[in-house]
């Protein structure tokens, strides 16, 4: 009897692994495929980006580069998965860097951050993000 219910746990979890794997994109295939069309979006809004993703944002969390300019965002990660735990984090790789043109407000940044529920994709976050202009855009892996 356990030998039957290990075989159909195991034929069950191989199905929906299966049925996940055919719904899913590839995220790293797709992200490559927007750093390799960056030009599209350089010295552009955020919005112009946003609006074509064909996958949904999840969670940001704004980077300074340096200490001594702790106050100065000047890129944001942007993942489309959202981590409900600490051991999640791994999941959200592969992601975007973002670099902005003109540093955003890392205190701004913070913010919301930890207003909505520490990095949660929003419409505040959105509007927030939506006119800082592109410098660059990267994967983090």
């Amino acid at each position: 009897m356990k030998k039957v219910i290990c075989i159909l746990y195991f034929s069950l979890f191989v199905f929906v692994k299966n049925s996940k794997a055919q719904r899913m994109p590839d995220t790293l295939a797709y992200l490559k495929s927007i750093v390799a069309n960056k030009v599209t979006y350089i010295g552009k809004p955020f919005s112009v980006l946003y609006n074509a993703l064909s996958i949904q944002l999840k969670y940001f969390h704004p980077m300074p580069t340096r200490r001594s300019e702790k106050y100065k965002e000047t890129f944001t990660s942007f993942a489309f998965y959202f981590p409900t735990t600490p051991d999640d984090m791994d999941l959200i790789y592969p992601c975007l860097n973002i670099v902005w043109q003109t540093p955003l407000d890392a205190y701004q940044s913070y913010l919301l951050y930890y207003t909505y529920n520490k990095g949660g994709w929003t419409t505040p976050v959105y509007n927030y993000y939506k006119n800082a202009v592109i410098a660059d855009i990267k994967i983090m892996e």
